[in-house]
Parts: structure tokens; C-alpha cells; sequence
């Protein structure tokens, strides 16, 4: 028997894009979460991103119109799963303090199992409530024990069942998470874990610090698969969110803003930001590591300092060193 013949076989299904009907992407909030499909909320704690998910829930249960929209919406259910805060004594309070209707947002209960984004409890919770939005907070426990976000396999395996959910029930999932303490970096590389992560929704927010500013925020989209870039909204973040204006920070911007500029001429950070570019398609030899950067005038000790602070561990395969993507380290 050869390799093809032990192979499992799969029962062959094709179709014709001439037979498949066109569909419009519909919004929850326009552009930034989409229905049917997966977003990220993300930043470092203290920024207020359980805020600001519970404002938004608190909006959408009452029908109160969204942040810099004049729409009024009927009211939708929600499922609000939370690992780090209690319901009884930081949830609730929140979404009455927000005018939620709190008829209106449910949770699982979790005594006996732990929610997972492969469980079918999700769907069938959605489709019994009618929900339309689907809140996990925060990302790290919900993906799964088993996962490790840094390796690329376990990430796409862990959010398939997530996506192929949110797709058959036209539910909007927010997804909450921390940034990586990577520093000096493109917004998009702040994702938590494998750039897989960030690969697997369609869009993805964040959440940050002005500098200077003892209680403003703001919020920036950092990718948007299906629309341009939405505007990026500046709140109050106290007892409450407080929406306040429109920006035109951009994500980089706001992440860049508490690096010096000598910090950004530094050969380790331009080795940082190489080294991750570098590393995002496929694990590399360390010999062509070190030409590489031999050509950049950038020396292997100052590659081996970016290294250790980006976490990349190298491996051995077939008697050479091997680095893969950089490792991040959970919150």
C-alpha cells in the first residue's frame, strides 16, 4: 500500500463560485465590529478594556445608540463570559453604573466545566437566547489549557471551531486580550502570542494611555480585513467611560508614543523590529541570521540582546540552530 492509499479518505465535494451567492458584510458597530466574525479588544492592563466592552454591552442591551453614532438600534441579547472578574461583584454593578438592561445579557454557567472556544455550549447558548454579540474575557482563558498561543498549529486549531460558529450563527464575538510586553514594535506585533492570533479575526481594536494624561485613553483599530480603518475615539476612563472625540492618532502612533526618539534609532530595536519581520513566514538558520544582519552593519551580539528580549528560544534540527517567531509572555 502506498502513502496515498493510507491516507484517509475524505468523500470529494466541489462547488462553483458561479452557484455561491454574494453576501454584504453586516456591522454591529461599523467598521470596527463586524457580525459573523471574530474581533479582538486588546491592551495593557489598566487601559480599560473590560470598560469598554461592558459599555458597549450596556449600549447595545439598551438600545443606546454606539460611541460617535446618532443610530438608535433595537436592543440585542448578549452572552458576556468573564474569567477575571466576578459577576456579582464587578460585572453586574459595572452594567447598571453603564444603564444596561441587565435582562437582556447572559452568561454560561461554568461550576462544572470551564467554557472553551471549541465548546458546543457557545452555539447552542447563542441560538437559545438569540444572541447577537458573544463576549470572552479575557482570551488566555477561554482558548483552551492545551493551547500554547505561541505556536502557530495549536492557534489555528484552537480558533477554527470559534470562527466556523460565529459564521453559522451571524454572531459578532469580541474577544478580550492583553498586548505582549514587546516594545518599540509595529501595533500589530502588540497581538498576544503567535501572529497567527492576529491572522484569525478580522479585526482587530486596542486600547491605550495618552501620554501625559492621567485618565485619558484611547481606543485605534489596528487592522481591519474588511473595511478601511475606522477612526480612532478618545475617552475618559474614571468610575465610567466617557466617549469624548474623534482622532487621527494611528495604532503605531499611540504605541510609539512612550518611545524616545533615541530609543527608536537604537540598532537593538531596529534589530528587534527586523528579527520579527524575519521570523513571521518561517523559522530561519541562525547562520542566516547572522549574514543577514552582517549586511545591516548590525552586529550578532546586538541581534543576540534583541533575541533575549523579543523571548525567541532557538532549537536544534539537523545539527543547526533554528529561531522561530518570538515568544511573548502572558499577562
Amino acid at each position: 500500500m502506498n502513502y496515498l492509499e493510507m491516507q484517509e479518505k475524505t468523500e470529494l465535494i466541489l462547488r462553483n463560485y458561479d452557484d455561491i451567492k454574494a453576501e454584504e458584510i453586516q456591522w454591529l458597530w461599523y467598521p470596527y465590529i463586524p457580525f459573523g466574525k471574530l474581533t479582538i479588544l486588546q491592551g495593557d492592563p489598566g487601559c480599560g478594556k473590560t470598560m469598554v466592552a461592558l459599555d458597549l454591552a450596556a449600549r447595545l442591551s439598551s438600545g443606546t445608540p454606539l460611541p460617535f453614532t446618532d443610530k438608535i438600534c433595537k436592543p440585542i441579547n448578549i452572552i458576556y463570559q468573564t474569567a477575571e472578574d466576578g459577576p456579582e461583584d464587578t460585572i453586574k454593578p459595572r452594567l447598571i453604573a453603564a444603564g444596561a438592561d441587565c435582562s437582556k445579557i447572559m452568561l454560561i454557567e461554568e461550576k462544572e466545566s470551564p467554557v472553551s472556544f471549541g465548546d458546543t455550549r457557545l452555539e447552542e447558548a447563542i441560538k437559545a437566547s438569540d444572541a447577537k454579540m458573544l463576549i470572552l474575557d479575557p482570551l488566555s482563558a477561554f482558548i483552551g489549557n492545551d493551547v500554547n498561543l505561541n505556536h502557530a498549529i495549536d492557534v489555528r486549531k484552537a480558533f477554527r471551531p470559534l470562527y466556523e460558529m460565529a459564521d453559522r450563527t451571524k454572531c459578532a464575538v469580541l474577544i478580550i486580550s492583553h498586548t505582549n510586553k514587546m516594545k518599540g514594535i509595529s501595533s500589530l506585533h502588540r497581538t498576544n502570542g503567535s501572529i497567527d492570533v492576529a491572522g484569525a479575526v478580522r479585526s482587530i481594536l486596542a486600547v491605550g494611555k495618552r501620554k501625559n494624561e492621567k485618565t485619558e485613553r484611547i481606543l485605534v483599530q489596528v487592522k481591519n480585513n474588511l473595511e478601511q480603518v475606522g477612526p480612532s475615539l478618545v475617552y475618559e476612563l474614571t468610575d465610567h467611560i466617557e466617549w469624548k472625540e474623534q482622532s487621527e492618532i494611528s495604532a503605531d502612533d499611540l504605541f510609539m508614543e512612550f518611545i524616545t526618539p533615541a530609543e527608536k534609532a537604537t540598532k537593538k530595536e531596529r534589530a528587534k523590529e527586523e528579527l520579527i519581520e524575519l521570523l513571521m513566514e518561517k523559522d530561519q538558520p541562525q547562520t542566516y541570521i547572522k549574514d543577514y544582519f552582517e549586511k545591516m552593519n548590525i552586529s550578532f551580539r546586538t541581534v543576540q540582546e534583541a533575541q533575549k528580549e523579543l523571548g525567541i528560544k532557538p532549537y536544534r534540527l539537523h545539527n543547526q540552530s533554528y529561531w522561530p517567531y518570538p515568544a511573548t509572555t502572558q499577562q
